[in-house]
């Protein structure tokens, strides 16, 4: 659970305290038993909240004087008079050793003129009866009674208000933890245990700044540099907010923000702080996936869009004659670039219905081989460099699967082979049988994949170094063709040596 730091009214003990005020009064008046009385709400009465010098017998005798009798004594003029006299038809309550009591002082225990208790002393029934001159003297207990009673009330109200406020963070969705002055971890709530993989009781007491190491995008330890319970920027802000990167406890990185909530002694240095710990993976790839769409916008969309312009406006100039092959030409270009803007939009679309599962699959018998071979004889006539070898056994078995969708696999991964092996080379396309299922692979000789970029090939829009710098496209291909895959119950795979080429296999279950 997350806890507020401690206070001192966590330490407040009103019935020792009523306890020794209790036996100073009574020995301060000569007495030798005692009683405060405190009211209470829910019985609508005076109840024994300390007692000295008195047994449970005695105690019960004492009741009926609280109910009417100690009140009206309380309040009146003098304040004391003799229990025989106030109880006469009840029996006088009696001390340990079975000394009778019967002088009796009470006052009232009052905040701000309302009544909130009662202090009243005794005496055996053959010492002297109390005077008006006992009277100050314990007013001044009633008046210390009355605020420790007061005090007492205040810490319960505020330690009720505590444990809310704890429940109410401990089952927050958001993480949440408290610190102290050294970044010492004091409270750690449930959300925080799911972000971190770390429960509470492996952290409690750990320093935060150690255990989660928040750093920039340069790596960068922004806890040692910004923390605001140091001396860094935050040191006089009440609020304090940074974003970085921690490392969960299964070494995984979360980008995260932190916002510190810092509690300042009088002389202005931080003492404690709860810190909001939220996950902000979800908004960066959100941030990310903006700048990814409107760079694509910008190059897939705009520079085709502008030839076709350029075109249109050079052919349709009135004041210009051109001969048929000019024009012929023109218009090629201009189909050309049409059908590549329809590609990106017709593989936008795509990537969006397989994302959001919209996609039916109406599958039927294919054998991938003869599909294989279809889309080798189209692409083969815009690849005069490259050489196409189709690599199935006669016997090589049929999948049920959507034709169309599948076509689109073979003709994304054999683009890519072509596009990324600029300088030509062989190309196969290759299927065997491998426990019951067909595994269809297509190898290049190109410039192969870097190790970095391996993790992240099949993610939506992702494109490697050399793709942005080199090669055009829109990072959807191998997105789609995973998605396609997976929806048919198969598997993708990749593997590559940088610049001896690249091989990525896809495999589904054979057809019956």
């Amino acid at each position: 659970m997350v806890k507020i730091p401690s206070t001192s009214f966590e330490q407040v003990d009103p019935e020792s305290t009523l306890q020794l005020i209790l036996k100073s009064a009574v020995q301060a008046l000569g007495g030798i038993s005692g009683v405060v009385a405190v009211w209470s709400e829910e019985d609508r009465c005076f109840v024994t909240g300390a007692s000295y010098g008195l047994p449970e017998s005695g105690l019960e005798r004492l009741k009926p004087l609280l109910k009417e009798a100690a009140p009206g004594l309380a309040g009146g003029q003098e304040g004391y008079d003799l229990v025989s006299e106030l109880l006469p038809d009840q029996e006088l309550p009696a001390t340990f050793s079975g000394t009778r009591l019967d002088p009796v002082i009470a006052l009232p225990l009052k905040i701000m003129e309302k009544t909130i208790g009662l202090i009243f002393v005794l005496r055996p029934v053959a010492a002297g009866t109390f005077s008006g001159m006992d009277r100050p003297v314990l007013a001044a207990f009633a008046e210390q009674a009355a605020i420790a009673l007061q005090n007492a009330r205040l810490a319960a109200l505020l330690a009720e208000e505590k444990l809310r406020v704890e429940s109410v963070l401990e089952h927050s969705a958001e993480g949440i933890m408290s610190i102290d002055s050294s970044c010492r971890i004091l409270g750690f709530n449930t959300a925080m245990e799911k972000l971190t993989g770390y429960s509470r009781e492996e952290v409690m007491g750990l320093k935060c700044s150690t255990l989660f190491c928040l750093s920039d995008p340069d790596r960068k330890n922004l806890c040692m540099v910004q923390c605001p319970m140091g001396s860094g920027s935050g040191e006089k802000a009440r609020s304090f907010q940074q974003t970085g990167t921690i490392r969960t406890r299964e070494n995984r990185l979360v980008e995260v923000a932190f916002t510190y909530s810092i509690v300042h002694s009088p002389e202005g240095r931080p003492v404690n702080a709860v810190v909001n710990v939220r996950d902000i993976s979800k908004i960066k790839e959100m941030e990310n996936f903006r700048d990814i769409i409107l760079s694509m916008l910008g190059h897939e969309l705009q520079t085709p869009l502008a030839i076709i312009q350029g075109y249109t406006d050079t052919l349709s100039r009135p004041d210009a004659q051109w001969d048929p092959a000019t024009i012929q030409q023109g218009l090629q270009v201009i189909g050309e670039e049409g059908h590549r803007l329809s590609q990106v939009m017709n593989k936008l679309l795509l990537a969006s219905r397989l994302s959001g599962g919209a996609v039916k699959l109406e599958k039927e018998p294919v054998y991938l081989s003869s599909l294989a071979g279809k889309v080798v004889r189209r692409l083969s006539t815009v690849a005069s460099i490259h050489q196409f070898v189709l690599e199935f056994p006669e016997e090589f078995p049929f999948v049920s699967v959507e034709p169309n969708l599948m076509e689109q696999v073979l003709t994304n991964l054999i683009e890519n082979a072509v596009k990324y092996s600029p300088r030509g080379g062989k190309i196969s396309i290759s299927g065997v049988i491998v426990s019951g299922k067909v595994k269809v692979t297509v190898a290049d000789e190109g410039v192969g994949i870097s190790l970095g970029d391996r993790d992240h090939l099949f993610e939506r829009f992702y494109r490697g170094e050399k793709a942005q710098s080199k090669f055009q496209g829109t990072g959807l291909g191998l997105f789609i063709c995973k998605a396609i895959v997976e929806a048919h119950g198969g598997i993708m795979e990749a593997s590559s040596q940088p610049a001896r080429g690249s091989q990525f296999s896809f495999t589904l279950p054979a057809g019956e």
